[in-house]
């Protein structure tokens, strides 16, 4: 195990972390980084399987992209001399599958085991204009579906893709399913901007809830079901960030953080943060991450109030908070290791 290259990812159902890394091959002339999973039992770090994404006689890797079903499947898009693989690995560590696939940069594995590949940069002639295109596909490998996006999209809350349409200030909203099964289209306010790609959000199960600035009445936030009627709007100030948070939503701005559910507003704190932009995060076990001048915060998403608090990233060593009290320092992306928090500064 040579460099980690994604963050730790816990399958809290059989406590078990998997560790993604690149291994080195080396041929008579060059030598190549082929991506591997490795599982390991959450308390002890003792392996249970390792799988490397390379096939023994097949091209070197050139780009592996990894990810993970809540169950424990592992998926790796693999470019190769030969274009792109697919490969489905069950939480065995075992092959369940490898296929050829379209080119592609990004894959998403989404809530209902579909498994959304996205290539940002697609020609269909070298002299053409990019246009982005999504591929679906089943649990067992079988292509569904797949279309044209808009030059920006985003993928939301593991069951939609959303696709902007048209230039900034006069453009509309194409929703898709998990399958990308087209659910709706949705025309923007008269002037109204947005960009998906950072103010879009899945909130109360399967609501969508989009940032809008439209002009003389400033920035909006408005929510719509999975048929596009709009439920409600709501204005905020134009310096606030959003972040939706498991079924709820937070609106930072000012130093205060609010928490709101469908029907409205549940509580409101002072959250001193001291930068210049504040960055907020949903955490794996639906918590809130906040960064800070001085700290990382973990704060409870029923109450606002701190649950843990430890280190900033530094040059050479970097924190990640992996859920439920697990904290994970990885140094020179080379040596990791894991903490235990308890509740207050650490």
């Amino acid at each position: 195990m040579n460099q980690f290259i994604e963050a730790p990812f816990h399958i809290p159902s059989t406590k078990t972390v998997y560790l993604a890394s690149n291994t080195y091959i080396a041929s008579q002339t060059k030598v190549w980084e082929a991506g591997v999973v490795t599982a390991v039992d959450e308390s002890s770090g003792k392996p249970k399987w390792s799988f490397t994404f390379y096939q023994k006689g097949t091209p070197y890797p050139w780009n592996t992209k990894i990810a993970y079903s809540k169950l424990g499947s592992v998926y790796a898009l693999v470019k190769d001399g030969q274009g792109t693989k697919l490969f489905s690995v069950n939480a065995s560590g075992k092959s369940n599958w490898t296929i050829p696939v379209p080119s592609a940069e990004d894959v998403h594995v989404m809530n209902d085991g579909t498994i959304l590949l996205i290539d940002p940069d697609r020609k269909v002639t070298p002299s053409a204009k990019s246009k982005p295109r999504a591929y679906a596909y089943s649990a067992n490998g079988k292509k569904l579906a797949e279309l044209s996006l808009g030059q920006m999209y985003s993928v939301i809350g593991g069951q939609y893709v959303v696709s902007q349409i048209g230039e900034i200030g006069n453009s509309k909203l194409a929703v898709y399913g998990s399958k990308l099964n087209k659910l709706f289209i949705y025309n923007l306010p008269s002037g109204a901007t947005t960009y998906v790609d950072e103010a879009t959000w899945v909130i109360n199960n399967s609501d969508i809830l989009l940032r809008v600035n439209i002009p003389e009445s400033g920035n909006k936030l408005i929510a719509m079901n999975a048929k596009g009627k709009t439920l409600w709007g709501r204005s905020i100030p134009g310096n606030a960030r959003v972040q939706s948070i498991g079924q709820n939503y937070v609106v930072y701005a000012d130093g205060v953080m609010s928490l709101f559910n469908a029907k409205g507003l549940v509580t409101k704190a002072e959250v001193k943060v001291d930068l210049p932009i504040a960055i907020i995060f949903e955490t794996p076990d639906q918590q809130i991450e906040i960064h800070t001048e001085n700290a990382k915060k973990v704060l409870n998403a029923k109450t606002l109030q701190t649950i843990y608090e430890y280190p900033n990233d530094e040059d050479r060593q970097k924190y990640h908070y992996a859920g439920n009290g697990y904290l994970y320092s990885l140094n020179q992306g080379h040596q990791l290791a894991q903490y235990k928090l308890q509740k207050g500064i650490q």
